[in-house]
């Protein structure tokens, strides 16, 4: 395998993007024809956002935001449910598997990968719900660190954490619901959080941002965004956020009177964000033809001047999203993929044999379990899939591009032949390096292992994408009961050492009920090429 030179501590903007890359022996599929935008360029909308007045304190109790939660999930899972399975594609890349498994192995497993901490979250275990969404981003030392239902800080890498007060939100969406998010700009030093607020009915809500310097300071400011804006009839459900060199990106999927009406992509700048001004935004809005679609941004784009979303648009096509940020318009490309197989894959394990994959939010077409990352020249997404293609277990497909005409270069899918692979989240970094954190356990027919979460990393550009073994960071005994897994880990570039990254992950340990059982993991890790950076 040939691995990149060894390089100390740089900043990424200084460093050249890699050369494109060409299809490597070994890889999965051969390139794709390549050409024009397939589609037409969709619009955007333009307008501004102001930050706040002062903000009220919450006077919700743990249980009432408990069971707003529970409801929210389960209207989440009816809208889901109820959508159309994808088509099939008029052709297809369907071949002989020639990706190699991956390995899930124990804590100390020596590789490629170096881990630098795995610290656990107190406050995790204290107050969060069983499903640990865990997201996480640095500064220095100091971490700021969210759960589904909380919000927390550390200023000792993760040793010790003190929890932060989350306030209530506007008259019409007063409740502090979930579905928080956290990344750091490390152009402008500045934190941003994100946590979705509704109303008791579950059909009107918004979306604040928080703007912090510090993970252990009160906010700057905060922006509160309303897609339904004076009607108060739209809840802008699955919030997440990212960032190019000079733009933040909010995605949400609106449901309206419990049904999905589209999915958003709101660009703000981020220098106007960052100075807690008033903010210029440009909104795309889709539909589309074949049913809900989820969008989050990709990782490792804070120095590219181009997002890119991605999405399945039938059982062996994909459709990708580039938004340069000198446009008012997005190009979009749809390209032949191997197929993919959007049903329960049965991934149950742990005591008692629960499944850990089961809700259809987990394994449908409209994209929730899908994320992506910018590494070098290329633009990677991953999602799940029940078995398919001679893989036997539920696993995580993928497609590599080419960022120049988005060509397919290879489809590194991560499978395993005793377990099932889940939650995939990336991020990559301007070498064409990877990092990853991903669930694996469970298995076709039951009896594996309950859900537990692993990171690793690809060091190796030059060479067809893989990640060998994934090494143990959360150890588990349990899952829920009720076919639940949460909705996402994080992987962020580590503000250390910008090569790097910061990422979380969690299981459960000794039981399923309680915040005692939650092993939330705050996690630096990187290529061992990077020992002396981090």
């Amino acid at each position: 395998m040939a691995r990149r030179t060894t390089v100390g501590a740089v900043a990424l903007a200084t460093v050249a993007a890699l050369l494109p890359l060409t299809s490597a022996a070994g890889a999965s599929a051969a390139p794709v024809a390549t050409g024009a935008p397939t589609e037409p360029a969709a619009r955007t909308t333009a307008t501004t956002v102001r930050p706040e007045g002062p903000l009220r304190r919450s006077t919700a109790t743990a249980k009432e935001l408990a069971d707003l939660d529970q409801r929210h999930r389960d209207l989440r899972e009816r809208i889901t449910s109820a959508q159309p399975g994808p088509a099939g594609g008029p052709s297809t890349l369907d071949r002989p598997r020639q990706v190699p498994q991956t390995d899930a192995g124990g804590e100390m497993s020596a590789q490629s990968l170096l881990i630098r901490r795995n610290n656990a979250n107190t406050r995790a275990s204290a107050v969060s719900s069983t499903l640990g969404e865990t997201a996480a981003a640095n500064e220095g030392s100091s971490v700021f660190y969210t759960g589904n239902t909380y919000a927390s800080y550390s200023t000792n890498d993760g040793v010790t954490w003190t929890g932060v007060g989350l306030p209530a939100g506007p008259a019409d969406a007063p409740n502090a619901c979930c579905d928080q998010d956290v990344v750091r700009a490390h152009s402008t030093d500045r934190i941003f959080s994100i946590l979705l607020y509704t109303n008791a009915a579950l059909n009107n809500g918004g979306v604040r941002i928080f703007v912090r310097d510090n993970p252990a300071s009160a906010p700057l400011c905060t922006y509160y965004i309303d897609p339904g804006g004076a009607a108060d009839d739209v809840l802008p459900d699955y919030p997440h956020i990212g960032l190019s060199a000079n733009a933040l990106y909010l995605t949400v999927q609106n449901q309206r009177a419990g049904s999905w009406i589209g999915s958003q992509i709101i660009r703000f700048n981020l220098a106007q964000m960052s100075a807690c001004t008033t903010a210029t935004t440009h909104t795309l809005t889709h539909v589309g033809s074949v049913g809900q679609r989820v969008f989050t941004p990709i990782e490792g784009a804070q120095n590219s001047t181009t997002m890119y979303f991605g999405a399945i648009e039938n059982t062996n096509s994909f459709r990708i999203f580039s938004w340069a940020e000198s446009s008012t318009s997005v190009p979009q490309t749809v390209r032949a993929i191997s197929s993919s197989t959007f049903s329960n894959p049965d991934c149950r394990g742990g005591t008692g044999n629960f499944d850990f994959i089961e809700r259809a939010t987990s394994w449908s077409a409209a994209g929730f379990r899908m994320r992506g990352a910018l590494h070098g020249s290329r633009v990677t997404w991953y999602w799940h899939s029940a078995p398919t293609g001679g893989i036997t277990q539920g696993h995580v497909r993928a497609a590599s591009f080419r960022t120049s005409d988005l060509t397919l270069v290879e489809e590194p899918h991560i499978w395993n032949a005793g377990h099932c692979f889940g939650y995939p989240v990336v991020s990559g970094n301007v070498f064409g390096d990877l990092g990853i954190s991903i669930a694996a356990g469970g298995a076709a027919g039951g009896g594996g292992a309950a859900a537990q979460g692993y990171v690793g990393v690809d060091d190796t550009p030059g060479d067809p994408i893989a990640f060998g073994t994934v090494i143990l960071t959360a150890s588990g005994t349990h899952n829920r009961t009720d076919g639940r897994y949460g909705d996402y880990f994080t992987v962020r570039t580590n503000a250390k050492c910008q090569q790097t990254w910061v990422g979380t992950n969690y299981a459960l340990s000794g039981g399923n009920t309680t915040s005692a059982h939650v092993n939330a993991r705050y996690v630096e890790f990187g290529s061992s090429l990077d020992a002396g950076c981090f």
